[in-house]
C-alpha cells in the first residue's frame, strides 16, 4: 500500500491541510478581529517569505501561515456574507423556487430565492400542507412566487446532536428560513434579472433535470426502479422512499443513490470514447492530421459535457469533487505530466473550499474525500485482477469513511463487501444502460426494449439490496462516538497502516 513516505512529492497537499486548519481556526475565532486583521497577517507572511528568499524551512513556514490565515479570512468572511437582518415581523416578499417542493408529512419544502430588497437571500421555507395540495406539489424549479411570512436569521436556527442543523444551513449558504402558512403565498411571474449568471444558470440547469425525470417516468418503470434510476442518474432522490433509503443505508450500499465518484468516473470514460470516436471520423472524412487538436478537442468537449451534467444535478459536493479531479487529470493529461493522485485531490479540496469554505462541514464533502482519500493511500503497490481490485477499493474507501459514518448515523455496516459486490457492477451496467436510452431516442421501440432491460437490472440490484438489508446482524446500530473518538479511531487506522506497510516493505 502507499505510504506518507511520499506525500514530499505532493506539495500541494500540505497546502490544502493548512487551508483546512486555517478554515477550522476561522470558525472558532475568526470573529474576534476584523476581517481587515487576518487579511493583514497574510500579507505579512508572504512578505516575510520575500524577505528571507535563502531559508527554505523560514519559506515553507511562511506560505503555511499565510495559507492558515487565508483561511481564516475566507471562513469569517463567508460566514459574514450568510449574515441578514431580518424584520421580527411578517413580511411580504418575491422568490423564486430554486430545488424541487418535496412533500414530508403535514408540510412542503422547498428552497427559494428571496429577490425583494437588495441581493437576493437563499431561504429554507417551509409551506403548511394544505398550501401544498391546493398549488405547492404543482410548483417546480424557476416558478416564482409573492408570499408574506417571518424570516427567521439561519444563524438563530436550533442545533445540537451531531446533526446540526445551524451548520447545515451554513454549509448550504441559506441566510435565513422560514414558514410559509396557509394562503400566504401566491404563483406569480417575476424577474430574474437580479440573480447572477450562474443563478440563472443553475436554475435553467435544475428545470431540465426536472424535464428528463418527466421523461424518466414515461417509460414505464415501476416506483422504485423509478425512483432508484433517477438518484443514481440525475440526482434526483425526492422519490427514494424511506424503507428503500433505509435497505441500503443498512446493506452499505447508501454511496450508490448519491451520485459520487463512481459515478462521474463512469460518466467521463463514456463520453470520452463518444467524443473520441466522433473526431476520429472528422479526422478521417477531412484526411488531416490533427493530433495534437484532436487530443484538446476531446477532453475540452468531454470537460465541458461533464461539468453540464455537474449542474444539471445540482452541483453535489461529491460530483463537484469527482469533476474537479477529472477536470485536473484532463489538464495533466494534456501537459503530459505525471498525475499524483494526492496531489489531485489536494487541488479538488483547495478549489472547493476556495469557493466555499463552510463546504469543509458538509458531511458528503467529507466522506466524499475521506473514501478517495483511503483509496488513494491504501491503494497496493502491485496490479490486482479486476474482482480483486474492486474489492481492495472498496474495503479501502469504506475503511477512509467508517469513522465518519460511525459518527454522523451511529451504523456499522456488516455486509458492506457483499453488497458492494453487487451494486457496483449493477450500477455500470445502469450508468451505461442510461446513456445508450438517451442516445436512442429516435428510435421508440429499440428505446423501449432498452429501458425494458435497464429497468430488469435495476429491480435485481435493488432487491439484492433489500434481501441483504433483511440478513440476521446486516448492521450494527446506536453507535455513539465522539468528535476526539474518531480523530483517535483515525490516528489508529494510520498507524496500523504505517506498521503494515513498513513489515512489508522495510527500507
Amino acid at each position: 500500500m502507499q505510504t506518507v513516505d511520499n506525500w514530499r512529492n505532493h506539495p500541494v497537499m500540505p497546502v490544502a491541510i493548512a487551508l483546512v486548519v486555517g478554515i477550522v481556526i476561522g470558525d472558532a475565532y475568526g470573529d474576534k478581529a476584523p476581517l481587515w486583521v487576518w487579511a493583514a497577517d497574510m500579507v505579512l507572511s508572504i512578505v516575510a517569505v520575500s524577505a528571507f528568499p535563502m531559508k527554505p524551512w523560514l519559506r515553507g513556514v511562511g506560505i503555511y501561515a499565510a495559507t492558515v490565515f487565508f483561511g481564516i479570512w475566507m471562513c469569517t468572511g463567508s460566514k459574514q456574507q450568510l449574515q441578514v437582518a431580518c424584520p421580527d415581523k411578517s413580511v411580504t416578499y418575491e422568490a423564486v423556487v430554486v430545488s424541487d417542493v418535496r412533500e414530508r408529512g403535514k408540510v412542503a419544502r422547498c428552497d427559494l430565492l428571496v429577490l425583494t430588497g437588495g441581493s437576493p437571500i437563499k431561504v429554507r421555507a417551509t409551506l403548511a400542507r394544505d398550501t401544498a395540495q391546493a398549488s405547492a406539489c404543482r410548483l417546480k424549479v424557476g416558478d416564482g412566487m409573492v408570499a408574506a411570512s417571518v424570516l427567521e436569521p439561519a444563524d438563530k436556527a436550533l442545533t445540537g446532536g451531531h446533526f446540526d442543523y445551524r451548520r447545515w444551513l451554513q454549509t448550504h449558504g441559506f441566510h435565513a428560513t422560514t414558514y410559509i402558512p396557509r394562503g400566504a403565498w401566491k404563483p406569480q411571474r417575476v424577474s430574474m434579472a437580479s440573480l447572477s449568471m450562474l443563478q440563472r444558470v443553475r436554475v435553467v440547469a435544475l428545470r431540465e433535470r426536472h424535464t428528463l425525470v418527466a421523461r424518466y417516468a414515461s417509460l414505464g418503470w415501476e416506483s422504485r426502479t423509478l425512483a432508484l434510476l433517477s438518484a443514481m442518474t440525475l440526482g434526483d432522490k425526492s422519490m427514494i422512499s424511506t424503507e428503500q433509503q433505509q435497505d441500503y443505508s443498512v446493506a452499505g450500499g447508501s454511496h450508490i443513490l448519491a451520485l459520487s465518484g463512481l459515478h462521474i468516473g463512469l460518466l467521463y470514460m463514456i463520453l470520452l470514447t463518444l467524443v473520441t470516436a466522433a473526431m476520429s471520423l472528422v479526422r478521417r472524412v477531412l484526411h488531416a492530421d490533427m493530433y495534437r487538436s484532436k487530443r484538446i478537442i476531446v477532453q475540452v468537449a468531454t470537460l465541458v459535457a461533464v461539468w453540464s451534467y455537474v449542474m444539471v444535478v445540482g452541483c453535489q459536493p461529491s460530483v463537484v469533487r469527482a469533476a474537479t479531479m477529472l477536470t485536473v487529470y484532463g489538464l495533466v493529461s494534456l501537459l503530459n505530466r505525471s498525475r499524483q493522485s494526492l496531489n489531485t485531490l489536494a487541488i479538488a479540496a483547495v478549489v472547493m473550499l476556495f469557493v466555499n469554505p463552510l463546504s469543509l462541514w458538509d458531511v458528503g464533502f467529507q466522506l466524499s474525500f475521506m473514501a478517495v482519500l483511503g483509496i488513494v493511500l491504501l491503494s497496493p503497490r502491485r496490479r490486482l485482477n479486476g474482482l480483486l481490485s474492486m474489492l481492495w477499493v472498496t474495503v479501502s474507501a469504506q475503511i477512509g469513511v467508517a469513522p465518519l459514518i460511525l459518527y454522523y448515523f451511529g451504523r456499522f455496516s456488516c455486509y458492506f463487501l457483499l453488497a458492494n459486490v453487487l451494486v457496483v457492477p449493477c450500477a455500470t451496467l445502469l450508468l451505461y444502460g442510461a446513456v445508450a436510452i438517451w442516445l436512442l431516442t429516435p428510435f421508440v421501440a429499440v428505446q423501449r426494449w432498452a429501458a425494458d432491460v435497464l429497468g430488469a437490472v435495476a429491480g435485481w440490484m435493488d432487491a439484492g439490496v433489500a434481501w441483504i438489508a433483511s440478513l440476521p446482524g446486516a448492521s450494527v446500530e446506536g453507535v455513539e462516538v465522539s468528535a476526539v473518538q474518531v480523530a483517535a479511531i483515525y490516528v489508529l487506522i494510520f498507524c496500523v497502516c504505517r506498521i503494515i506497510s513498513l513489515t512489508l516493505h522495510p527500507k
